[in-house]
């Protein structure tokens, strides 16, 4: 992940931000300290899916995803033996977004 961002920089990549599901950090937090030191990314996103040590929630670069509500979902429809294709589908809220949007851009 970090070598990729590494060669986007230098191809002239202007603001790269890593992101994982599931953000272990197996091998330190440096690394990926180092690389927000020296310009390379301008920060890491991750879910609360997995255990998050209180280091990495104390760093400024590092933002949280919250899922809880999409597992809810899933649960919910499970339990319900309904698909959870249409949680999967986005089409929906990019539509209502874009209607939300024109709706105020003409006010």
């Amino acid at each position: 992940m970090l070598g990729l961002a590494y060669e986007l920089k230098e191809k002239g990549a202007n603001r790269i931000f890593v992101t994982a599901t599931y953000g272990l950090f197996t091998e330190g937090l440096e690394k990926f300290q180092k690389a927000v030191d020296d310009g390379v990314i301008a920060g890491v996103l991750s879910t609360n899916l997995t255990y998050r040590t209180p280091e990495l929630l104390a760093k400024d670069w590092f933002t949280e995803v919250d899922c809880s509500k999409y597992i809810a979902y899933y649960i919910l429809a499970m339990h319900q033996n309904q698909s959870v294709s249409k949680l999967l589908d986005p089409h929906k809220k990019i539509n209502t977004l874009l209607e939300k949007y024109k709706a105020e851009q003409g006010k």
